[in-house]
């Protein structure tokens, strides 16, 4: 049986003077296993940060199965919430979000996902990414055109090229992963889910001690100390969770 044993988060705004544009879901019972969240909504629109909040609430209000949340129906359906938006201020109709969710019961890990947020997985001392960012780099390297060191220093690499959105095109990713494949020898088993605010800190330096990489909270304070060291470029946000399986 599937039981959450360790949980921990935060989401912090760049700075004091801003909304934080980023939210999250913690985890919360759904069908025979826990749902979790970060959007992120996307700074260039009015109201995205509304628009990151509305995605996460409707993961939240809506009593989804385990099918849907591998459906195409699931992210209209948080569009049509993000677009209720406008009602209040028409300015809000460009308002936009990224989203990935990671569900989880004892066989299975579902990965919804689109944009920039990122799921990892535990596997020993590592972090193994389970999203591909939908940004402008990423499409160079999947085409071939640029190979991801070459890409290193270079600018764009935050533009994103899907979101919830009216105004570009809507291409979410689903995953689907055994639980069996990524549990460790005490049967644990530890996500993560980051914004790019987070995880560009984490791929700085991708690693703890062992002693930090095996507890989500440790991990969790290091990796927030470190944001805050060297100084957020962007909102940041984790969701971690260890279950026992």
């Amino acid at each position: 049986m599937l039981k959450l044993k360790e949980c921990s988060s935060f989401t912090h705004a760049k700075s004091d003077k801003r909304v934080n544009q980023d939210s999250i879901l913690t985890p919360t019972r759904c069908d025979d296993g826990f749902l979790f969240a970060v959007a992120d909504g996307v700074g260039s629109y009015k109201g995205s940060d509304l628009a990151s909040m509305a995605a996460v609430e409707y993961l939240e209000k809506s009593h989804l199965s385990k099918a849907r949340l591998l459906s195409p129906d699931l992210f209209e359906g948080i569009l049509t919430n993000v677009k209720v938006l406008s009602n209040y201020d028409p300015e809000y109709e460009v308002a936009s979000t990224t989203l990935t969710y990671a569900y989880v019961n004892s066989t299975e890990i579902i990965i919804g996902h689109i944009g920039d947020c990122r799921a990892y997985v535990k596997q020993g001392n590592k972090l193994v990414q389970l999203t591909k960012d939908h940004t402008q780099h990423q499409m160079l390297i999947d085409q071939k055109l640029y190979t991801k060191a070459q890409l290193k220093n270079a600018t764009g690499k935050n533009l994103i090229t899907t979101a919830i959105s009216q105004v570009v095109p809507m291409k979410p990713e689903f995953f689907s992963f055994k639980v069996s494949d990524y549990v460790d020898d005490l049967q644990n088993l530890t996500i993560y889910l980051m914004s790019d605010g987070a995880h560009a800190y984490w791929e700085e330096n991708p690693r703890f001690s062992p002693n930090t990489m095996k507890n989500v909270t440790k991990l969790s304070n290091s990796l927030l100390r470190r944001i805050e060291r060297k100084g957020a470029k962007d909102d940041y946000t984790l969701v971690a969770c260890t279950f026992s399986v």
